[in-house]
């Protein structure tokens, strides 16, 4: 198996563990916040206890993102392979990869390929 190979096995642990996280915590009433490259289908949105969502989707156009990747310090963890990854991280949001996703509630849409006023964004959400 290959490093990347194995950083991305480990990917899908890590996100199973979080659904399983803020299913038990939206169960016993605690407000979560839940950050990731989210898929519709990922296990933290599949039978989600009853919870009112706000949605921020971040998004940026694929040059940037390809660019960001790129650009990352070189000093982060090993299981990160952005620079390595960062045209087929682009081709994939090209396609439509990470789009918002199909929840209930409200969504708030942020597009970083320029910079947003932070305060403007904390407001909406």
């Amino acid at each position: 198996m290959t490093e990347r190979a194995e950083s991305q096995r480990l990917g899908v642990a890590v996100f199973q563990l979080l659904a399983d996280v803020v299913h038990e915590l939206l169960r016993a009433g605690v407000s979560v916040i839940a950050e990731g490259n989210f898929v519709a289908g990922t296990a933290l949105f599949r039978d989600l206890p009853d919870a009112s969502i706000v949605q921020v989707h971040v998004s940026a156009s694929p040059e940037v993102i390809a660019e960001r990747l790129r650009g990352r310090d070189s000093h982060r963890h090993p299981v990160h392979y952005d620079a390595e990854a960062a045209d087929e991280i682009a081709a994939r949001v090209a396609a439509g990869a990470w789009e918002a996703l199909p929840l209930a509630g409200r969504l708030v849409t942020v597009d970083t390929t320029v910079w947003p006023d932070l305060d403007e964004v904390c407001a909406l959400v």
